[in-house]
């Protein structure tokens, strides 16, 4: 080892010792070190990012980010913070006749600014997680299709057999963590809902984001519409499902296993929750 390299080693060696010794010698304590916000990255500007709910803030969008996204003159000047649109919104909340209207207020909300929505939830979660879920979620999905706005989640038909490994790739979002699926044969006390049971992994999902903190692009809600023997709905002109009635036996049990197969090869890491399947069906599926 050459004279030089074995100086510069040295010369190391007693730096190190030196700033051990100051830190030994210190009696002012350090301070934590500070957590800072990450920026989200988004290739969306403009009023792309004012009608896509996951990214639009309504007037809480700073001058820098309203010269960054290509905002300025597509919204009102004056900057509202959330917390001031919360209170807002809370305010029309409670002008809602019940709380079947008070479910549908927050829907509209959370499909044009879940920022808003959330933070809405998040502060004020005993009086919103009921409208969200339970009680208010039953009659919501009794009310699915005829009350339907968008479309949110996805949905798998028995019609989607043999595609179901291609399909879980139309969804946007590569860093899904959480699936709440249901078949909708027993929502709640109310029985075979069929499709119409998708306000529940909807619903539980909002609650898993506002309660949780799990952001809302990693949460999926699935219907597996595997059919209904609810005549009422198959003769009901808004019932959006698949009328036939369900898939037994192979059949059925097939199709849960691709659309498992699917939604693992897509994301292998993600928890899948299965919601209000009927016993029958359930104790089977969790055995598998």
């Amino acid at each position: 080892m050459s004279v030089a390299a074995m100086s510069l080693r040295q010369l190391g060696a007693v730096r190190r010792f030196a700033v051990a010794r100051a830190r030994m010698m210190s009696t002012e304590a350090l301070p934590p070190i500070k957590e800072f916000p990450r920026p989200l990255k988004t290739r969306r500007h403009g009023v792309d990012i004012i009608h896509d709910a996951l990214w639009n803030k309504g007037l809480a969008f700073t001058q820098n980010e309203r010269d960054r996204l290509r905002l300025r003159g597509l919204i009102p000047p004056a900057m509202n913070t959330i917390e001031k649109q919360s209170k807002r919104v809370l305010m029309q909340l409670d002008q809602e006749p019940n709380n079947e209207k008070k479910n549908m207020y927050l829907q509209d909300l959370q499909n044009r600014n879940e920022t808003l929505y959330f933070n809405l939830l998040v502060n004020n979660i005993e009086k919103t997680a009921p409208l969200v879920y339970t009680p208010t979620v039953g009659t919501v999905c009794e009310k699915f299709g005829h009350q339907f706005r968008r479309t949110r989640g996805m949905f798998f038909t028995r019609y989607d057999r043999g595609h179901m490994s291609s399909m879980v790739y139309n969804w946007p979002h590569d860093n899904v963590r959480v699936i709440v699926v249901t078949d909708g044969s027993r929502i709640l006390g109310l029985g075979d809902l069929g499709l119409n049971g998708m306000g529940i992994p909807i619903g539980k999902l909002a609650l898993y984001t506002a309660c949780g903190g799990i952001p809302p692009h990693q949460v999926l809600p699935v219907c597996l519409d595997v059919g209904t023997n609810n005549p009422k709905l198959i003769e009901d002109p808004y019932y959006f499902g698949t009328r036939e009635t369900r898939l037994q036996g192979e059949a059925y049990y097939e199709m849960v296993d691709e659309f498992m197969q699917a939604v693992f090869n897509r994301w292998p890491d993600c928890i899948v929750q299965f919601e209000d399947f009927e016993s029958m069906k359930a104790v089977p599926l969790l055995e598998r």
